[in-house]
């Protein structure tokens, strides 16, 4: 079996044939075994976003100059990204509520929520710039 090449040489076709064959041969026995399936269990998805809600969700108390203040953060899509809310308040001392939005980061969005809460709190003449210090 011979061919003409553009170049306008007569060559093996077999050669290259099995050369190209051979190659396929070695890649298959190379290649990893499939290994089977995992049944499918709508559990396991639920736990899963169980877990990311439990990471994502979050309420808890702080204490803002001997204040007893609460925060609360939650996960927010924008432009098909996740981001975070934030908020502080500090209900039996002010209605000052300290916000954040559009932080991807989860801690970031809290801290940033706190100091905005101190910015606010300041301003009102609750605090002074120097006990704010700290959270800057």
């Amino acid at each position: 079996m011979a061919s003409t090449t553009p170049s306008g040489r007569n060559e093996s076709v077999l050669p290259r044939l099995l050369s190209v064959v051979s190659v396929g041969v070695v890649l298959l026995l190379l290649a990893p075994t499939p290994t089977p399936a995992k049944p499918f269990k709508i559990g396991d998805i639920i736990g899963a976003l169980a877990d990311v809600a439990k990471d994502t969700f979050q309420q808890g108390e702080i204490e803002l100059f001997g204040h007893y203040c609460i925060y609360r953060r939650e996960p927010h899509i924008k432009s098909l990204e996740l981001y975070y809310r934030s908020e502080v308040r500090c209900p039996g001392w002010t209605s000052i509520i300290g916000r954040s939005d559009d932080r991807q980061n989860p801690t970031h969005s809290e801290s940033e929520a706190e100091k905005d809460f101190v910015i606010k709190a300041v301003a009102k003449g609750l605090v002074t710039k120097e006990e704010a210090a700290a959270y800057f």
